[in-house]
């Protein structure tokens, strides 16, 4: 489905049925796999909601909420370190919920199995940045010192 009808859609119903694409939510969402259902952005976001925005080279990305600024808000992939100032004019939709795959059934962003997945966000998110140390490591050993100090440190 191309951008503009992603739009057009959200604008038609409230809402959209939409196939995820790529890796950065695993292993909440699957390449390719899985289903979103978005909203329309009517409120502000809150901190861990995923939101659906587009960047000006007109790139989609589904990606969670850190932090709520102002104007903006702080976001990441779940399967992600790096994370990304998003400018409130960017977002045009936030998850309702998903299909994991398609013999899955719904599940809402309300319900007690995403807020269960939710309260591991923080030791997933350790566990990529150990995982990623590691492959640094093992590429750059002299590295060593300084990412220890800097683990100790909680950078």
């Amino acid at each position: 489905m191309s951008g503009k009808a992603i739009e057009q859609e959200l604008e038609l119903y409230g809402h959209g049925f939409f196939q995820t694409v790529g890796d950065s939510m695993e292993p909440l969402l699957h390449n390719r796999c899985s289903t979103v259902v978005i909203e329309k952005k009517k409120d502000p976001l809150e901190k861990y909601d995923v939101a659906l925005f587009r960047r000006p080279t007109g790139e989609y990305v589904l990606h969670r909420v850190l932090k709520v600024l102002n104007d903006s808000y702080i976001i990441c992939g779940d399967n992600r370190l790096r994370k990304e100032k998003v400018p409130e004019e960017w977002i045009i939709g936030v998850m309702a919920g998903y299909f994991e795959t398609e013999e899955n059934n719904y599940i809402s962003c309300d319900s007690r199995r995403y807020r269960r997945y939710l309260s591991t966000l923080i030791w997933r998110r350790r566990r990529l940045w150990q995982r990623r140390q590691i492959r640094r490591i093992i590429k750059a050993p002299w590295k060593l010192a300084y990412l220890y100090k800097s683990f100790m440190k909680g950078e």
